[in-house]
């Protein structure tokens, strides 16, 4: 429908902030009370809330405070359990690896209660290479195949309960895959493989077979004396490619093959998706 002869942009954008920022601060604070600023905490929300006769600059301070100050952008990242780069290669030796990666599309209705977005990796070792002889071409060339795969447009990995696995080391192909279905698995496995342009092999594919249930929402239990969800094992999901880096040994940063919309910098491939 077209827009009304007294559509107000401001208004509309305000409005639409205010409402999906506010959802994100109910449950962030959910456990204190509205209107009340008797206590820190219930001072930090009241002030982290929009309002409607908010200007624009209370506005983005409402939003900063909320998500940089109060941490709600923090919590979004999980943390990760690492070694520093520099250490992981002084102690260990292998060849140049690719690493797709994916990620399932945020939607409010699923994750705004904190359910986790199911994220996928997929790597395989460049057998035919090594750190001093891949070069600046050869990421090129890699770059434009996965791009052509995985890229244009996002290739969608349904993970499900069943794993499938492709084992060819001659060639550094170690993959094991998640997947709802056998077929869904040959199809991963046939995009990763036209990435350096080597031929499946069905006698290199196995599909588990699995009867165990996983429920989508496994329940909760306590931790450190708060109820916390459980992790669910094997969510189904459609995660879409993100990006693709090559990792090199001795070189400490990666090189980025393929980003999506400017996910990533120095980029060899950027592409623009929906």
């Amino acid at each position: 429908m077209p827009l009304p002869d007294d559509f107000n942009e401001w208004e509309f954008l305000q409005d639409t902030v205010r409402r999906w920022h506010n959802k994100a601060v109910t449950q962030w604070f959910k456990n204190q009370p509205v209107d009340d600023i008797s206590t820190p905490k219930r001072a930090l929300r009241h002030a982290c809330t929009m309002k409607d006769g908010d200007t624009s600059t209370m506005t983005m301070m409402r939003l900063w405070l909320f998500e940089v100050t109060a941490g709600h952008t923090q919590s979004l990242q999980t943390p990760i359990y690492g070694i520093p780069v520099t250490e992981l290669q002084r102690d260990f030796k292998f060849r140049p690896q690719i690493k797709l990666y994916f990620k399932e599309p945020y939607s409010f209705e699923k994750h705004g209660d904190g359910t986790e977005q199911v994220r996928g990796e997929i790597s395989f070792r460049i057998m035919n290479k090594t750190a001093e002889t891949i070069s600046r071409t050869d990421a090129v060339e890699y770059a434009r195949e996965i791009k052509n795969e995985f890229a244009t447009p996002p290739l969608i990995w349904k993970k499900g309960k069943y794993k499938c696995t492709y084992l060819d080391l001659d060639n550094g192909f170690d993959l094991r895959l998640l997947c709802v279905s056998k077929t869904e698995g040959i199809s991963t496995v046939q995009s990763i493989l036209k990435i350096v342009d080597k031929t499946y092999n069905d006698n290199n594919f196995q599909f588990i077979e699995n009867t165990k249930e996983f429920p989508a929402n496994p329940g909760t239990h306590r931790v450190y004396g708060r109820t916390v969800k459980k992790f669910r094992q094997r969510p189904t999901a459609d995660v879409k490619f993100t990006h693709a880096q090559l990792l090199i040994p001795g070189q400490v940063k990666p090189v980025n093959l393929v980003g999506l919309n400017g996910r990533l910098r120095s980029v060899i491939e950027n592409v623009t998706a929906a």
